[in-house]
């Protein structure tokens, strides 16, 4: 679910940064909205996991969410890159 979650939300921040040429800054803008959207939904999962079902908290399952989610968002760029961007060049 993190992996589709960060390969959704890549897509998403594609879309709405409308980016016409990829330059290094707005692929980190790209991974930096994927891991701010990770992060924040670990903490609400930690706060959850402490608060209402009393579970300990586990950092193995917070590290692969935060990686699943980080993959997610590079494959969603690749994606781009591979299937996306070339069909707008060509209908130029």
């Amino acid at each position: 679910m993190h992996f589709l979650g960060g390969f959704w939300l890549g897509l998403v921040a594609i879309y709405l940064f409308s980016l016409k040429d990829f330059s290094f800054k707005s692929i980190l803008k790209i991974f930096f909205i994927v891991l701010l959207v990770g992060a924040g939904w670990e903490v609400f999962e930690i706060l959850i996991d402490k608060f209402i079902t009393q579970n300990s908290f586990n950092f193995l399952d917070t590290a692969s969410d935060i990686f699943f989610d980080f993959a997610g968002g590079l494959f969603a760029i690749f994606y781009f890159f591979k299937s996306i961007m070339p069909v707008k060049e060509n209908e130029l």
